[in-house]
């Protein structure tokens, strides 16, 4: 028992001296290895990325119509998005796309076409 005391009084001592840090990473990883984290996919909900997609579309179409201060980044950053989220979306189905963003017009207009081909409607 007087070992607990000790082992206490150094992690509150550690604590108060801001070097918990360190012990604190030991115990996660000590946790994790009872308890270990759920494996975590890439692949999102087919309804989830339609929407978005419809989402971020009018978002684009919105950008090329108004006329707003910094239009060329506003219509840089939701072409942006939007190529993510196409590129996610053909990841999920397991259709044949470009490996990142930012997507030439051209990708652009295959990768959709590949998705509705697929029956992704958005």
């Amino acid at each position: 028992m007087p070992w607990l005391v000790v082992v206490v009084s150094a992690v509150v001592t550690a604590g108060l001296l801001g070097h918990l840090d360190g012990v604190g990473r030991w115990a996660v990883r000590g946790w994790r290895r009872f308890r270990p984290l759920p494996p975590r996919t890439d692949r999102e909900c087919v309804e989830q990325l339609a929407a978005d997609l419809r989402r971020l579309a009018d978002g684009l179409e919105r950008a090329y119509r108004l006329d707003e201060p910094a239009k060329m980044a506003r219509l840089s950053a939701a072409a942006l998005a939007y190529d993510w989220v196409l590129l996610s979306a053909a990841r999920t189905l397991d259709v044949p796309a470009p490996d990142r963003a930012p997507l030439d017009p051209i990708e652009r207009l295959q990768t959709e076409a590949a998705l509705a081909a697929e029956g992704l409607s958005w």
